[in-house]
């Protein structure tokens, strides 16, 4: 979806009016129904909600919430912050569609699977917050932390952090889920504006042109190039693409078995895993029975041709010289995607190795530190948007810089995953997204849309494990495997 001002949406909106194009009700009722399908598609949003609390204020963003909140089949209760009268004509229209609701006076009581939509003001509300408002932030928020298994969901933007500039009052809704409509705010995009927008879930303006204010995007599963072409029925598996991985090492065998499998579940045709002696008996009795492990006595023994695509890095370790300089070698001359991940990056930072442009980095902040300091030294970005242009300019590659909002790049077009949460906070994630990626590249995708294809199908699926489980603190990379074909597809 395109990056818009709030004031390129309203020119938009209003160009729409004039020329007879649609109205306003007409409009939000687009809206609310495209709301819908996407919640209905949402993995997170997978459940039957015990009751749907709307915080609504005068405006139209009320109505949306108003409309969205009429689809669910519970009790609805309203908590506004005017008299019921004082709303707008189409959050009224929007209102006398529910059968049946309640107004509540005070916080209402807690229960589990509670919904929240916060709907007090949309995105073009600018300046500090009044006092009425400022309590009703604070409720939505304490209700969501006080309530298991809830979640909260901003139509447009969360309540108190600025569209454009991404600054957050004090109080600011904290929302699991945000629904920016038409386009994504660049607020909603600063370092930490995150923490209050939670997942986006774009959702579109039907009919309504907007104007971008820049050539990033932010990922939907609507774009097309990050879908893989339908296989000929003629297909076999010397055709559907061979992975080579050199990963694992003893104490981090875990990190190739995971790297491994999930290249394997993301369709490629072969998976070949290399290693040392010292770790091969633990990877051959652990791998799938799919995966073929080749033990080397040095990287130098790795083959060089033969595979569409190249893993290098997860759970390597510290390997000695000669094998630092075989690795360095493997990584000039094999041919195909590369995707280097872990070990890899942090041997590319502190050797400085040459980087070849058709390779796929996906550091994390840490791994991302380090190889700025080797490749782009003396600077220090102030965003992470600038620290990616910043590193692919002076490195010509494909980056996947990893975050809350992950960051897909290679210098001429860049993506902000929209996909994924805190529950993804745990070891080995990153092993499962570097196999994947290799994956898609070996099948014949490109290594731009390799990386965010991944990046978005893995933080669905692992919304999808998390709804599933019973919302835990924490996702196990393993647990995705077995769904990620569903979210690749």
């Amino acid at each position: 979806m395109k990056i818009a001002t709030c004031a390129a949406v309203r020119k938009a909106e209003q160009a729409a009016f004039q020329s007879g194009a649609t109205d306003s009700l007409a409009l939000m009722d687009a809206v609310v129904e495209c709301m819908w399908q996407a919640v209905q598609e949402a993995p997170e949003l997978q459940f039957e909600p015990t009751q749907v609390v709307v915080y609504a204020g005068k405006g139209n963003n009320a109505g949306d919430a108003v409309g969205l909140a009429a689809r669910f089949s519970c009790p609805i209760i309203l908590r506004a912050a005017c008299e019921p009268k004082e709303f707008s004509p189409d959050t009224q229209s929007q209102l006398a569609r529910i059968p049946q609701y309640l107004i509540a006076d005070t916080a209402p009581h807690p229960l589990p699977g509670t919904l929240i939509i916060d709907g007090l003001l949309g995105s073009g509300a600018k300046g500090a917050l009044r006092e009425s408002y400022t309590r009703l932030v604070q409720e939505m928020n304490e209700l969501r932390a006080a309530t298991p298994r809830s979640l909260l969901l901003a139509v447009d933007i969360p309540t108190g952090l600025d569209a454009d500039s991404g600054e957050a009052q004090c109080p600011t809704v904290q929302a699991d889920v945000s629904c920016p409509i038409g386009c994504v705010k660049p607020g909603m995009l600063a370092d930490g504006a995150e923490n209050y927008a939670g997942r986006l879930l774009p959702i579109p303006l039907p009919g309504i042109v907007i104007e971008p204010c820049s050539t990033d995007t932010v990922l939907t599963p609507a774009d097309s190039g990050l879908r893989l072409p339908r296989r000929a029925y003629s297909c076999f598996k010397n055709r559907a693409g061979r992975v080579n991985i050199v990963a694992g090492s003893v104490g981090y065998a875990g990190a190739a078995q995971m790297c491994a499998e999930a290249a394997l579940a993301a369709g490629a045709g072969l998976v070949a895993l290399y290693c040392l002696p010292d770790v091969y008996p633990i990877l051959a009795t652990r791998v799938a029975p799919e995966i073929m492990v080749h033990p080397v006595r040095s990287y130098a023994e790795v083959p060089t041709t033969g595979a569409q695509a190249w893993l290098i890095g997860p759970g390597l370790g510290a390997p000695p010289a000669a094998n630092r300089l075989a690795l360095q070698q493997l990584i000039l001359r094999a041919e195909g995607a590369l995707v280097l991940d872990a070990d890899a990056l942090n041997l590319a930072a502190k050797l400085g190795w040459t980087l070849p442009p058709h390779a796929i980095l996906t550091p994390h902040p840490g791994e991302m530190q380090r190889l700025m300091s080797t490749y782009v030294p003396g600077i220090h970005p102030a965003t992470r948007r600038e620290t990616a242009r910043l590193f692919v300019q002076n490195c010509p590659c494909t980056l996947l810089l990893k975050g809350a909002r992950s960051i897909i790049t290679n210098g001429t077009h860049t993506y902000y995953n929209s996909t994924g949460g805190p529950y993804m906070a745990c070891g080995g994630q990153g092993d499962v997204l570097a196999g994947v990626i290799a994956a898609l590249a070996a099948q014949g995708m490109p290594p731009f849309q390799a990386a965010a294809a991944a990046a978005h199908a893995c933080g669905l699926a692992a919304a999808a494990a998390w709804c599933k489980l019973g919302f835990p603190p924490a996702v196990r990379p393993t647990q995705l495997l077995p769904i990620l074909p569903t979210f690749l597809r």
